[in-house]
């Protein structure tokens, strides 16, 4: 049944005035008004309702103290059509978009610290994504997501500790880390860099980064779904390949099978596996995995060459821990319309416009549960004896690390299948600068972080 079928226009709208979110649990102009300006709706300047008018679509986003300069010209743009419509006059439109946005000292203290912003940025960019830009920015959806509010306190303030103690010995000024459900790829918590205010840049979502030895999952996946056995021994001489000649094994001599190669991230057993199933399989793999960024067919991706997002690495380890069921990372569980509900007081009862759960392209079977369990046990390994020992926490962990030349990029991918969590985390420097430590700062996050984290697992 049609809202307008039961109430008023009028009634419709004080219903959404009252009750529309406003950020940091502000709803309705009411509230907002005292929040942000300390004053009764009643009371507000024009320039003071045309700024909460423009934040409807992403108050977490658009508010002026995460981003005041976008504030302000969303504000304007609210003001000027005002004018255009003859709600107000020229003059005072003028002196209402020269006039500057001046919040409470108790908003931006409380806007200042709030909770996971660079996840809500990513929400805003999930519902473009799923409804279109123009329908997004009428904002009046209620959305519904997965943050672990738990989770996330506890990954943003690892993060933040880890760079600004670790970060100036080791020479790694930033950082990103994302947790995800591993059996519905609802993301749990997700810090995109280590401090929001200084940059917003999502290195979770945005950033693309050469993943390093993380990549040689697809090659060894690969190689299982067509047969090679685990067990396979490979020798740990060099080897030339299309013209590239790659050094012998580094920490192994003689020969060693997949399980010892992997564990011991070495470099010539990946490549031999890579060879022996074919690069288009590898690359297959990876795309089954979600990895949709761009992907050379050269023997160097194998070792990590080509560049990808933290949130696709995390997303393909996670269907490891699924038995081989890939689903799409996502923030939104569902949304519904605002405007179109049975009961005003009750959001529930909105009409859902969306849900993940019924998006079947979001979802897939990328491997057979045998190539996954054994992908598992494989993992298991790196952490258990190889080169992944810092993340080690005692629940049977499984992940993978990963290095780019110079210590540039510095990465680790894991998860606990008995808990349903898959974490990627990332250290490096935005200007891809060489640090000076190695996988192990990452691995070690990683343990540190989900050593007290599983126990916030729902």
């Amino acid at each position: 049944m049609k809202l307008e079928a039961v109430y008023s226009k009028d009634e419709i709208l004080t219903t959404y005035l009252n009750r529309v979110y406003l950020g940091v649990g502000s709803y309705g102009f009411e509230d907002a008004a005292q929040f942000y300006f300390e004053k009764s709706a009643k009371a507000l300047s024009i320039s003071e309702a045309a700024t909460l008018v423009a934040m409807l679509p992403a108050p977490n986003l658009y508010n002026p103290v995460q981003d005041y300069d976008t504030s302000v010209q969303l504000r304007n743009r609210v003001i000027s059509r005002m004018v255009a419509l003859g709600m107000i006059s020229a003059e005072d439109g003028a002196r209402a978009r020269r006039s500057r946005i001046n919040i409470s000292p108790k908003a931006r203290k409380a806007l200042a610290n709030s909770m996971a912003p660079y996840f809500y940025g990513y929400v805003f960019e999930e519902l473009r994504d799923l409804l279109g830009d123009e329908v997004a920015k009428e904002g009046n959806f209620i959305v519904e997501t997965g943050l672990n509010v738990k989770l996330q306190a506890l990954a943003e303030k690892k993060l933040r500790d880890t760079v600004k103690t670790q970060g100036p010995s080791y020479g790694f000024s930033q950082g990103a880390m994302v947790t995800l459900d591993s059996r519905t790829g609802e993301i749990l918590a997700l810090v995109g860099g280590a401090d929001y205010k200084q940059s917003q840049f999502n290195r979770v979502t945005q950033a693309k980064r050469q993943p390093g030895s993380t990549f040689k999952v697809f090659a060894y996946s690969a190689a299982l779904e067509q047969g090679i056995p685990a067990g396979k021994y490979y020798s740990c001489g060099g080897i030339s390949w299309r013209g590239q000649d790659f050094k012998p094994c580094e920490r192994s001599g003689g020969s060693v099978d997949m399980y010892g190669g992997i564990a011991q991230s070495e470099n010539t057993i990946a490549l031999q596996v890579a060879r022996d199933v074919g690069l288009n399989r590898v690359l297959d793999m990876a795309r089954r995995l979600g990895v949709k960024s761009e992907l050379e067919e050269v023997p160097g991706v194998v070792l990590g060459q080509s560049e990808v997002t933290v949130l696709e690495m995390t997303g393909a380890y996670a269907a490891f821990a699924n038995d081989g069921i890939w689903n799409r990372p996502h923030a939104i569980r569902r949304i519904l319309d605002g405007g179109d509900c049975t009961d005003r007081n009750k959001w529930q009862s909105c009409r859902e416009i969306y849900t993940f759960e019924g998006d079947n392209s979001a979802k897939q079977r990328s491997m057979s549960p045998q190539v996954a369990q054994t992908m598992t046990s494989m993992l298991r390994g790196v952490v258990s004896g190889g080169t992944g020992r810092g993340a080690s926490i005692g629940l049977a962990e499984a992940g993978k690390t990963g290095t780019t030349n110079k210590a540039v990029d510095l990465w680790f991918v894991g998860y606990i299948p008995n808990y349903q969590l898959a974490t990627g985390i990332w250290l490096g420097n935005d200007n891809n600068s060489p640090t000076r430590g190695s996988s192990g700062q990452a691995a070690a996050l990683w343990g540190n972080y989900m050593r007290e984290g599983y126990q916030f697992k729902k």
